[in-house]
């Protein structure tokens, strides 16, 4: 679950995407940048959307939930609606999103991502401020750097992501769960 307009689901959506296309295919990503209405943090932070997008894979389902678009809703008070979760997508987020497994201050937070109701994560790993003032080229570009402070944060996070999908899908597919991705599954 996320908002595009949500600069932390921006900064996790780039390791979403990394990770996940270790076990599928995307059709229809699109660009986009979080919200900038006054007094946001991190605005215009370059990412993608899982709006309208579909994913495929032999592995695993990935059902995204984009919540609200990056644009001011009429009025200028909150984002424009996109999805709504489903009941028992809601259930998740408030079961699971809420003490003890997070902070009460972080309750609610997005993202949140459900792996096969055995592991979640609330909030983003890493700051949207390492993509701050980058185009979505020179990100791409920085991924191929291990060294970089982008792969490092979204290619380290992309490697948890993975190692928490390799422990739902028996390791599978070996191109994915390799012997450093292993490594990590026992940190999840």
């Amino acid at each position: 679950l996320g908002a595009e307009y949500c600069p932390y689901c921006a900064a996790e959506r780039w390791a979403m995407v990394v990770a996940l296309s270790r076990f599928g295919s995307f059709s229809g990503l699109r660009t986009v940048h979080s919200g900038n209405v006054s007094g946001e943090v991190f605005p215009n932070t370059p990412t993608w959307t899982f709006y309208k997008s579909t994913y495929t894979s032999k592995y695993l389902t990935f059902t995204p939930v984009e919540m609200q678009t990056n644009v001011a809703a009429s009025g200028g008070q909150g984002y424009t609606t996109l999805k709504t979760p489903t009941s028992a997508q809601q259930a998740l987020l408030s079961k699971y999103d809420a003490p003890p497994y997070v902070q009460s201050s972080s309750a609610g937070a997005i993202p949140f991502m459900d792996f096969g109701n055995k592991y979640m994560l609330s909030g983003a790993t890493y700051s949207p401020q390492v993509l701050q003032g980058k185009s979505w080229s020179q990100i791409a570009a920085a991924l191929k750097d291990p060294t970089s402070p982008i792969a490092e944060a979204v290619d380290g996070t992309a490697n948890y992501l993975t190692a928490t999908i390799c422990k739902l899908t028996g390791n599978q597919p070996a191109a994915a769960c390799t012997p450093v991705v292993k490594q990590l599954e026992a940190k999840v």
